[in-house]
């Protein structure tokens, strides 16, 4: 998949875009600060299953890809700013909200986490976003090192 924003092409193959969806499934199931009813439908039939196969991921890949032809799912809120930094980092900025040094594997789960509570019933406020994020860059980055 590739998308243009702040015109920078970025791409993203489509099954680690299905695989960075099953990661912040999980962190919202388990280690969220906050209790929301965030779910992705389309992650239902892999997570049911005992044993997941790569044809599995395969699949679910697919499904993703026809959510995103459809227009039924999108990972970049309207608004948001990704700047590249010196060090190769990125900036995330949506609204007053500002993530600094964000690792390339950091950047997608992140922005699939924050649209998912930008778009969360009831609403979220910024503040309960900043700190959601914070504490999901920081439980991201324990498992990474």
């Amino acid at each position: 998949m590739e998308f243009i924003l702040n015109n920078r092409k970025y791409s993203i193959l489509n099954h680690e875009l299905y695989i960075n969806y099953l990661m912040v499934d999980s962190y919202f199931k388990q280690f969220s600060k906050y209790d929301y009813d965030i779910h992705f439908d389309f992650l239902d039939a892999i997570l049911e299953k005992e044993k997941v196969e790569f044809d599995d991921i395969l699949e679910g890949t697919r499904e993703l890809e026809e959510l995103i032809d459809r227009e039924e799912i999108n990972f970049l809120p309207t608004g948001v700013v990704i700047d590249q930094n010196v060090n190769e980092k990125f900036k995330i900025t949506y609204q007053t909200l500002e993530f600094d040094d964000v690792n390339v594997g950091e950047a997608i789960p992140l922005l699939i986490c924050l649209t998912s509570l930008v778009n969360a019933r009831p609403v979220v406020s910024l503040y309960q976003i900043d700190d959601e994020l914070q504490n999901f860059l920081k439980k991201f980055r324990k498992y990474e090192g």
